[in-house]
């Protein structure tokens, strides 16, 4: 990273108290901004359960779920999806709802554009560890949840009413990103959720203030 730059931007944070962020994907100082960016801007997520299927009971086991934070218009960083206890991955949060879910930038045209390969470091991803809980009905978040939904996966209004679909959320206990070299960054669960980054595929925007130095690497 650039010294000078970071100076900059500290000034910034505590002289105006916010801070400037171009379109592109945040810098890898900026973690919690680069976890909000990669959640906010990509459609689906690896999910990943402890697994209740009889040959690999207590293993890890891995589903592909359709996500959303919110509109285009609206991120919140609650990563909304639409699950039923029909599919492997519904039993298995059943039974044990702990679970790590993924995103990655991979999703999106970026890293193919800078040629990097999804496993690189640079290709950014978010990794997030919680548990997932269901949404109750008949509440703001539910309606809020569901219509997040829709309106990322329209398909998902023609999904089969006997299966008992339901919106459900991640509960963050621990926020890891991983955009450069140098290994994961732990990110503050407030910081994550007041890196308020809605318009940033956009437009250049200001934010609130947060921290900007994230992190231990190892």
């Amino acid at each position: 990273m650039n010294v000078k730059l970071f100076v900059f931007y500290c000034f910034l944070l505590a002289v105006e108290g916010v801070l400037v962020i171009p379109k592109n994907p945040p810098q890898p100082w900026q973690a919690a901004l680069m976890a909000r960016y990669i959640i906010h801007n990509t459609d689906w997520v690896a999910l990943a359960t402890i697994s209740t299927q009889e040959k690999i009971k207590g293993y890890p086991f891995v589903g592909l779920k359709s996500s959303s934070d919110g509109p285009m218009t609206k991120s919140t960083g609650v990563t909304y999806l639409y699950m039923t206890s029909m599919d492997v991955s519904g039993k298995d949060v059943e039974s044990d709802n702990r679970v790590t879910i993924m995103a990655t930038l991979a999703e999106t045209r970026y890293c193919e554009s800078k040629s990097f390969d999804p496993q690189d470091p640079r290709c950014a991803k978010v990794i997030s560890t919680g548990r997932l809980v269901n949404v109750p009905k008949d509440t703001d978040e539910y309606r809020f949840g569901k219509d997040a939904l829709f309106a990322r996966h329209p398909s998902m209004k023609q999904w089969p009413t006997d299966h008992d679909f339901y919106v459900a959320k991640v509960n963050f206990d621990q926020i890891d990103v991983l955009d450069y070299f140098g290994g994961i960054k732990h990110v503050n669960i407030s910081d994550y959720f007041n890196a308020n980054i809605t318009n940033l595929i956009n437009q250049d925007v200001k934010f609130s203030s947060v921290s900007v130095i994230e992190i231990e690497n190892y």
